[in-house]
């Protein structure tokens, strides 16, 4: 339809006037009660069809006119008309309206499930180290202060764990091992846990818990798959996804950073890794043990100990609450030697 009947509005008052528009010798017409005007086809601009809406044509003089939803302008070529013919096609029928639907929400979970955690493991390998021990010494500034008392053990006791950490965690990095450092936490419970930065944090109610200083160090072998393969940063990063992955992608580490520093400590005292993380630790602790000579079944008792003991409460602990369950990971930990 090149010709129908309009509503006229001049761009300065709130007035709307009648107008007959139609399309004549390259010109676009508009004629009613007191207006009698033509301007050039190329000069005036009609958006885009949405359904039966009607649609604004713009015109040069700052003026506009609501048309009827079918109103066309020529076209040179017939390319962009079939075009918008069928994208409007497409918005007024609903099976292309549940196919996009469909494809946005297949899109959306295929970008949370895999790309999110991709981008999270590509964007965790690019913070340098000092900037994410800077992470950790932050963050466990703030669960000193919230969360933290200092140790009770002794200093001899703390001493002789430390060696054997180091000895395992030189196994590990012989570059960069991680540190070992010693807290109490009622609150917190019989734990471990990695901050950013190749810190691990070892709670005195886990060493109380130990029958055997190998099934501590199973536990540490555990904690230390989390630092090499910076499952503590990629979590924070997947679930701050929103700000930190676009911050950090587009090079403002400063921004980056902060969101995470902010997010480690509460994620720290939940300690809730992924399944898919906590295997990847299980595997890299494993193969620790085999490498430094230490029977896995200490860890695979160790954990169906405290499983038996605090299953169902909520001072389970973070490492081994989570899925899998305890028996599938003390099943594969017995298994494949």
């Amino acid at each position: 339809m090149t010709e129908a009947a309009g509503t006229y509005h001049d761009g300065r008052t709130s007035a709307a006037r009648a107008v007959r528009v139609r399309v004549a010798d390259g010109l676009v017409h508009i004629d009613g009660d007191e207006i009698s005007t033509a301007f050039p086809l190329a000069a005036v601009a009609l958006e885009p069809r949405l359904g039966g809406l009607a649609r604004r044509l713009d015109l040069p003089n700052g003026a506009s006119c609501q048309v009827p939803a079918d109103f066309e302008l020529p076209t040179p070529g017939d390319a962009p008309a079939r075009m918008e013919r069928w994208v409007n096609e497409a918005e007024i029928r609903w099976m292309p309206a549940v196919v996009a639907t469909v494809l946005i929400v297949a899109g959306l979970y295929t970008g949370i499930v895999y790309g999110v955690p991709a981008v999270a493991n590509v964007v965790a390998r690019r913070i340098s180290p000092s900037v994410e021990r800077g992470m950790g010494d932050q963050a466990l500034s703030s669960l000193d202060r919230v969360a933290l008392e200092p140790s009770k053990l002794s200093a001899d006791r703390q001493r002789h764990l430390s060696q054997r950490f180091t000895a395992l965690a030189t196994l590990a990095d012989p570059a960069a091992p991680a540190v070992l450092l010693f807290r109490a936490s009622p609150a917190v419970g019989p734990n471990a846990f990695a901050l950013p930065g190749g810190t691990i944090v070892l709670i005195d109610e886990l060493v109380a818990e130990a029958q055997h200083d190998d099934e501590i160090l199973s536990v540490l072998a555990h904690e230390i798959g989390h630092v090499q393969e910076r499952h503590t940063l990629r979590h924070v990063l997947q679930t701050s996804a929103a700000g930190v992955l676009v911050a950090a992608v587009l090079g403002d580490v400063v921004s980056a950073t902060s969101y995470a520093v902010a997010a480690v400590p509460t994620f720290l005292l939940n300690a809730r890794y992924s399944r898919a993380f906590e295997v990847e630790a299980d595997v890299f602790g494993f193969a620790l043990l085999d490498k430094a000579g230490i029977d896995r079944g200490h860890f695979a008792r160790f954990l169906t100990r405290l499983e038996e003991k605090h299953g169902g409460k909520s001072e389970l602990p973070g490492w081994i609450s989570t899925h899998p369950g305890a028996e599938e990971r003390a099943r594969a930990a017995l298994g494949d030697r």
